[in-house]
């Protein structure tokens, strides 16, 4: 390693121009679209991962708000463990089913 050793403790000077900040209060990072969904992004590769915010990012933009189960379900269909058709199939029937009851609606 080619770096200068630590040569200061918690008080010493820093050429850093910004403060320094004690790990415990450090400014924590931005939260993004897809830290909802982490953990089903996870087994996705990078180029898929990337794809996938991206996706989410647009479809946010455009009032699209995915559960985690149809977020499970795109994920699944690009790593090849659910088809296309079957994916379909399982949101229109979550689309039945949070579908209110037409029949007694009055106009």
């Amino acid at each position: 390693m080619t770096g200068r050793p630590d040569t200061g403790g918690p008080g010493a000077p820093s050429d850093s121009p910004l403060p320094d900040v004690p790990p415990e209060r450090s400014p924590s990072r931005t939260p993004t679209i897809a830290d909802n969904y982490a953990d089903l992004l996870r087994p996705l590769n990078s180029q898929q991962r990337r794809a996938m915010i991206l996706r989410l990012t647009f479809g946010f933009y455009e009032g699209w708000r995915p559960s985690r189960t149809e977020m499970a379900d795109l994920v699944a269909v690009e790593l090849g463990t659910l088809s296309t058709e079957e994916a379909l199939r399982r949101q229109q029937h979550r689309n039945l089913r949070a579908a209110p009851d037409r029949e007694h609606e009055v106009w």
